[in-house]
Formats: C-alpha cells, sequence, structure tokens
C-alpha cells in the first residue's frame, strides 16, 4: 500500500466512523421525541377523556407527527397523517400573515384609519374623534365591545347546553350584508387601541378590507401568499362532496355539529391535515421570511400581541408565539419557538372547558424535553 493510500484509507475510516456516530445520535434523538409524545398523549388521553389526540413537531427542519386513540370510539379508526380537522380560531393567524403582506407590500398601514378601506362613510367608527386603526383590529382591541353576530337572544331563549347548536344555525344565516349591516349601526365603546374584545369581529373585518384592497377573495389570498407558498394541499374554507371532517365531541361524548359560517371564515372555518400544518409551522419558522417576521411583530409596544398572535417570553427572554383554536368539538394549540427552531402543534377532537388547558401542559411537556435537546 502506498503512503497515499494509506493516507486515504485512514480518511475514509474516521469519516465512516463519524458518520456512524452522527447517524447514531440523530437516532437517538429521533427515539427520545416519539418516545416523549408517547409519554404526552398517554398522560392527555387518560386526563381529558378524549378519543383521540394528534401531535406534529418541527425541530430543527425536522418534522415529527403521531396520532394516538381513535376518532370514533370504538371504531378503531385512528387519525392520519391526511385527516381533516377544523383549526377554528388558528385561522385568524392566517389572515394575520395576509395583513402582513399587505402591510410590506405597503398596500394597508397599521396607523390607518379603517374606514380607508371600507368603501363607505361609516362615520360611527370612531369613539370621540379617534378611529379604529388597522392595528386595533389586529390585537382585538377596536373599542367595540359588541360581538358579530349578536348572540344574546339565543342565550336568553335557549338552555346553555343548546347554545352550540343554536349559534350554528345563527351563524349560517349571518350574511357578509348582515355583517356590514350591523358594522353601520354599532357604537365605539372605548378608545380603539383599549378595551379587548375577543371574536370574529376584527378578523373578519380584515377579511373584508383584504378584498377590497387587493381586489380578491379572502380565499383566492389564502391560497397564493400562504398555501402555494408552503406547500400547503389540502388546507381550505370549504371542503369538496368527497372530503370527510373528523369528528368532533364534547365531554359527554356526544359528536358535536362541525362550524358555520355564511360570512369570510378568517375567523375560525379553516380545515386542516397535521402533514399540511406540520407545513405550516416549517413556513412560520423561516427566518428569512420577511412577512413571517412581520405578523410576529408586536403592533403595540406594550400589547403582547402580534398579527393576531399572543406573543410570549420566556425565561431566557426568548420570545415565542403561541396559538390556540376550537370549534364545537375540536380542540388544538400551536406554539412557535424560534430560538430553538422548533414549533409543536397538539389538536384533540374533544372541545370542553377544560380541553385547552390539557392540551397547553402537554405541550408545556414537550416543550421542556425538546428545548433541552
Amino acid at each position: 500500500m502506498t503512503k497515499f493510500s494509506f493516507i486515504f484509507f485512514v480518511f475514509l475510516s474516521v469519516h465512516s466512523f463519524g458518520q456512524k456516530k452522527l447517524n447514531s445520535s440523530k437516532n437517538n434523538f429521533d427515539k427520545s421525541v416519539y418516545h416523549s409524545m408517547d409519554t404526552v398523549a398517554d398522560s392527555f388521553l387518560k386526563k381529558s377523556g378524549a378519543n383521540s389526540v394528534s401531535i406534529a413537531i418541527v425541530k430543527n427542519k425536522k418534522t415529527y407527527i403521531k396520532h394516538y386513540g381513535e376518532l370514533d370510539k370504538g371504531k378503531g379508526n385512528k387519525a392520519t397523517n391526511q385527516t381533516l380537522f377544523e383549526i377554528g380560531s388558528t385561522t385568524k393567524i392566517f389572515t394575520g400573515t395576509l395583513m402582513a403582506n399587505a402591510v410590506l407590500e405597503n398596500k394597508i398601514g397599521l396607523d390607518d384609519d379603517i374606514r380607508k378601506y371600507l368603501n363607505e362613510d361609516f362615520s360611527n367608527l370612531e369613539f370621540q374623534g379617534n378611529p379604529i386603526k388597522i392595528k386595533d383590529l389586529l390585537v382585538h382591541r377596536s373599542g367595540i365591545q359588541t360581538p358579530f353576530p349578536v348572540t344574546q337572544q339565543i342565550r336568553d331563549k335557549y338552555p346553555a347546553e343548546r347554545f352550540l347548536y343554536y349559534k350554528n344555525r345563527l351563524d349560517k344565516a349571518y350574511t357578509k350584508e348582515l355583517f356590514l349591516a350591523d358594522l353601520r349601526k354599532v357604537k365605539v365603546d372605548s378608545l380603539p387601541g383599549t378595551g379587548y374584545k375577543y371574536g370574529a369581529l376584527a378578523p373578519e373585518l380584515c377579511a373584508y378590507i383584504l378584498e377590497n384592497v387587493y381586489k380578491k377573495s379572502y380565499n383566492d389570498l389564502l391560497n397564493e401568499e400562504i398555501f402555494k407558498k408552503a406547500g400547503m394541499k389540502s388546507t381550505k374554507l370549504n371542503l369538496e362532496n368527497n372530503e370527510i371532517l373528523a369528528n368532533g365531541y364534547n365531554a359527554k361524548g356526544d359528536t358535536m355539529e362541525p362550524l358555520t359560517i355564511s360570512i369570510w371564515g378568517a375567523s375560525k372555518f379553516l380545515k386542516s391535515t397535521m402533514d399540511d400544518l406540520s407545513k405550516f409551522i416549517k413556513f412560520e419558522l423561516n427566518s428569512n421570511n420577511k412577512v413571517i417576521i412581520e405578523s410576529h411583530r408586536k403592533v403595540y409596544s406594550n400589547i403582547n400581541m402580534g398579527y393576531f398572535w399572543d406573543t410570549i417570553a420566556d425565561d431566557n427572554g426568548n420570545t415565542n408565539y403561541i396559538k390556540d383554536g376550537g370549534s364545537n368539538g375540536i380542540s388544538n394549540v400551536l406554539k412557535i419557538l424560534p430560538k430553538y427552531n422548533l414549533g409543536i402543534l397538539i389538536i384533540a377532537n374533544q372541545n370542553d372547558r377544560n380541553t385547552g388547558t390539557n392540551i397547553e401542559d402537554a405541550l408545556n411537556k414537550l416543550e421542556i424535553t425538546l428545548k433541552e435537546n
């Protein structure tokens, strides 16, 4: 063997050993992630009584997805990466992303009076001469306390356990024309930028503004600016006739109706799969995406919200982003941790007063484990 051949042989041996060690380390980490998912899911199902839970994790650009339990008790039908779930209010951050894109394109200004984009006077949309600004919508502080649509009549007329049933029917009957009619007569109760009121008004109004600015439908904007760019092929507002939505349940185990809506759907109406949502997590973790960076930015320095995202600082001073969503029978929580190149999503097909808290507890346990690795 020549001197050169010997040196080359030693190089290959060292390289091969290093590669095996690296692969072993990766395999151990993968096993650790899946073990953590298994442990957390088992604990969640026992504590919550939910039939099913699905977990998606993106860590250092690698995706981990697992499904547990069964979608419908006794049927053995475990969820898959292609199962369609309602994501409820998590829809709002998609709307926020579109607004961030419009701001970066100078189509919309955060400090603009919203009436600039409403094609009507709407002289009522101010408080003591102070108009509602775009940024007020993004943090649910328009100063309007009235819900859209108003639900007081059905609250007064029907028992609490039937509220969701009649709210669904109210939403189906509540058209864009009725929404705008209510907007013309609503009263601004407090100074815009104050008076937090979570609900459908702000994101739905954002969708209307986006349509006016771009001369395109909200649905088309979602497809062009988010779904296509993120590679999300199964996320949508309305299902095709052959598409089936995962059933959702309440605490009693009753099957709950899917959400209905006749306005834009920008507040709660998207459906998606774990495969698509893991792609959305990657989209959110792209530090070179100026739109994502803008959508995470706090629009008020003293309010811990970005564009419909809740912003949370951890013990080390790193800012993370979280959004929860729910339908009548589905709950989810999504958290983005840019410093750790980490995103976590948990979806369960149950929604009651404790489900959201149980999901957040499960997510926090995963976060602690994954941040340590």
